[in-house]
């Protein structure tokens, strides 16, 4: 399964992060989400597009990108 990192932009609260993963979660080919409001992310597993888990965030009222995988991951590097 592959999962995306999102950078969100305008969290402030656990209500905002409850919009994000619910707005995340209406996604299709979405399995799990996990909104972190400290570290302003979300992960997302499952096939949903980047493109529109950028667009679900925003449909909410936060800006949001995709994370490259090596930021996402620094370990790796």
């Amino acid at each position: 399964m592959s999962a995306t990192t999102l950078s969100i932009q305008g969290m402030h609260c656990e209500g905002c992060a409850t919009k994000v993963e619910t707005a995340l979660r209406d996604v299709p080919g979405v399995a799990t989400v996990a909104v972190d409001l400290e570290h302003n992310t979300a992960i997302v597993e499952g096939g949903g597009e980047p493109g529109n888990l950028v667009s679900a965030v925003r449909s909410v009222g936060f800006s949001a990108s995709v994370v490259p995988d090596a930021q996402a991951n620094p370990s790796i590097v």
